[in-house]
């Protein structure tokens, strides 16, 4: 399996590259090209998203964004492409596992830089601004987080501003769409402009505000740059060779590069100097999201308050999943199951193939319906309210110390509560960490942390059966088995821990339409994949139930796993399948329940046990990865790596649960 199609199998998209098409019969490597930068969790993707008019997955919290995307936009009578990149601290900045963001830059090929800053915090923002537009390149500045400025007492003289950088600058709000057009519009001409032949090279700069020193030490490197024979004295020029030779920066932007280290402070001088001349700032009351985020990040109340939040948000899910599917089932058996039996009795006339059919479109839409929509829809809810707030980013610094003892700094927090909505973003995520030990000790935690469709599967295996006491329970031994597994790893993987450094974002109040956008994108991303192999997998298993042939491996299986675990032996052949989607565990006890016992709710629970329904779902939180999860593992660390990460989860997910088994009796 590629990695794209690890993807497709994702509740997310992979952050790739999108394919290149043809607008009005023009290809769209033609057209001028865009590209978004800025600092960490400044707004970029939502920018992004507001600019092209489509969803891009953003989140209040840093490194959201690690790969690349591309689209078409057309804007004031112009077609154009749009990249977003990365969030950055600087053009040597390679953070988040990735090339230096120069080469991110030159690789996009933008003809035009459209930079993205926080109004409310221009002397940190100004440097990266000021690093583009050494580079040669036409910018324009986007000044963003508007009304969070204006909020915390911060005014700014735009005019003056643009004056000092030689650029347009547009005050925005992304996430309301203010001002994005306008900005975008004004890069997209700037870009159109250059591509009609006002290069680097023959554009006008405007004067560098460095000491004259600085200023000679660059324009020698640059020289160099212009002699080739002498620019091979200079270590790991080549790629910047070829972004002089075809234009895309001058060789004093190339200069800047190789001399960042020299370079750097002085923009930081500049951008203070800058934004002392153009900020008013009023004193008042301190905002308060800011009094919050200091609560928050200390160990009192901030401990405490993230196991309440957590076990709201467990609590919540329960609750209002189990609400609607008691609903959803109910109002299914009632008008649509005998509907579809009718049907397709009538329209199959062998039956072993229409009662197969009837597992795949009855049982198995109504399993389906009886986890997807009630417990993945609601936690995917609550999960965007969480990040969109940036109470996660609170929650990484608040974990640091918890952290280092899994050998991990508590930036790896971020990737491993994104988890919990999907496994596949979070080993993308991981890329925020500056090591591979890391990653991989994160991608292991990762893959042991449950994610949406695997915590359905606790929710509403144990929850109607056995109540949400004991679905919380069931999490909790969840947790104390990755901790146990985590330490252990960290034990057996050599290698040092990084210290934390991330960028704090503020707390926001979450837009209904914004958290509504994101929850519905993953879901039906959820639905679009998980349904055709819900439908398929029932449809097999049902021909195998109905003509005999599971017999054979029931028995072949069943004494292992009674021994071992104490279920069934159709449960096992549930968690076999559930290697290509995890809420398959559930849905295909649900399908067997309900061929052998029935419609009803008490099916589940008169398949089995309260006991070994604990059983089965540690076992299914816990073990093998989906077949997604494994690609992107491939994908990220290599198939050795991969297959070593996945054998170690299993052997955890399925030692924890005959554990748990022995303990209650089951086995």
């Amino acid at each position: 399996m590629s990695a794209v199609r690890a993807a497709d199998l994702a509740c997310h998209a992979r952050p790739d590259e999108l394919a290149l098409e043809m607008t009005q019969g023009v290809a769209v490597d033609l057209l001028p090209v865009v590209a978004i930068v800025g600092r960490p969790n400044v707004g970029k993707s939502t920018f992004f998203a507001k600019a092209t008019g489509r969803y891009a997955e953003a989140s209040n919290v840093p490194g959201t964004t690690v790969g690349v995307a591309r689209r078409q936009v057309r804007v004031g009578g112009r077609n154009a492409v749009v990249v977003d990149l990365p969030g950055a601290l600087s053009l040597v900045d390679g953070s988040a596992g990735l090339p230096p963001f120069w080469q991110l830059l030159g690789d996009a090929r933008p003809d035009a830089i459209l930079a993205v800053v926080d109004l409310g915090d221009l002397a940190r923002h100004l440097p990266l601004v000021l690093a583009c537009r050494d580079l040669g390149m036409p910018i324009v500045v986007a000044a963003n987080l508007a009304d969070e400025a204006a909020a915390r007492g911060v005014t700014v003289d735009v005019g003056r501003l643009s004056q000092l950088l030689a650029a347009p600058v547009y005050r925005t709000i992304g996430r309301e769409g203010v001002g994005v057009g306008d900005a975008v519009a004004a890069a997209v001409k700037l870009a159109a402009a250059g591509q009609r032949g006002a290069g680097p090279a023959r554009r006008a700069r405007p004067a560098p505000p460095y000491a004259p020193d600085v200023v000679a030490r660059i324009n020698a490197l640059a020289r160099k740059f212009a002699a080739p024979t002498a620019a091979e004295n200079l270590a790991g020029v080549d790629p910047l060779r070829a972004l002089v030779e075809r234009g895309q920066i001058t060789p004093i932007g190339a200069a800047t590069i190789v001399g960042a280290e020299m370079l750097e402070p002085a923009r930081w001088v500049v951008a203070e100097g800058w934004a002392a001349q153009v900020e008013q700032r009023r004193g008042g009351a301190v905002p308060l999201a800011d009094r919050l985020a200091q609560h928050i990040t200390a160990p009192w109340p901030g401990l405490p308050l993230f196991l309440l939040v957590t076990v709201l948000t467990i609590g919540l899910t329960i609750a209002v999943g189990t609400l609607l599917s008691g609903v959803l089932g109910s109002a299914w058996a009632s008008y649509v199951s005998p509907t579809l039996t009718s049907a397709v009795n009538t329209l199959v006339p062998v039956p072993p193939v229409a009662k197969a059919t009837l597992w795949a479109v009855d049982s198995g839409l109504l399993a389906m319906l009886s986890v997807g929509i009630p417990f993945v829809l609601v936690f995917y809810v609550l999960l965007a309210v969480l990040e969109d707030s940036g109470y996660l980013a609170s929650a990484a610094v608040l974990s640091d110390r918890v952290f280092n003892a899994f050998g991990l700094p508590g930036r790896a927090a971020i990737p491993i509560l994104a988890a919990t909505g999907c496994n596949v973003p979070a080993i993308y995520g991981t890329r925020v960490l500056e090591s591979r030990r890391e990653r991989l000790l994160a991608s292991f935690l990762i893959v042991l942390t449950p994610c949406s469709a695997r915590s359905a599967v606790v929710v509403a295996a144990l929850a109607p059966f056995a109540g949400a006491g004991v679905a919380l329970a069931a999490f909790g031994v969840v947790g104390l088995v990755a901790v146990g597994a985590g330490i252990g790893a960290n034990a057996l993987v050599p290698g040092r821990q990084s210290p934390l450094v991330l960028e704090l974002p503020p707390l926001r109040r979450p837009i209904a339409r914004l958290v509504a956008a994101k929850a519905w994108y993953r879901f039906r991303s959820f639905v679009r994949t998980a349904t055709p192999v819900m439908l398929v997998g029932s449809f097999v298993l049902g021909l195998a139930y109905e003509t005999g042939a599971i017999g054979p491996i029931e028995s072949a299986i069943g004494p292992s796993l009674k021994w071992l675990l104490g279920l069934p032996a159709v449960a096992g052949i549930a968690l076999v399948l559930s290697f290509l989607r995890k809420e398959l565990a559930l849905q295909l006890l649900l399908v067997l329940a309900i061929a052998e016992l029935g419609q009803g709710a008490s099916s589940l629970g008169a398949f089995m046990s309260p006991g070994q329904l604990f059983v089965y779902a540690i076992a299914t939180a816990v073990s093998i990865p989906c077949a997604a999860t494994l690609a992107s593992l491939v994908d990220e660390f290599g198939k050795r790596a991969a297959l070593a990460v996945s054998a170690a989860t299993l052997l955890v997910g399925l030692g924890a649960a005959a554990v748990v088994a022995r303990l209650i009796g089951v086995a």
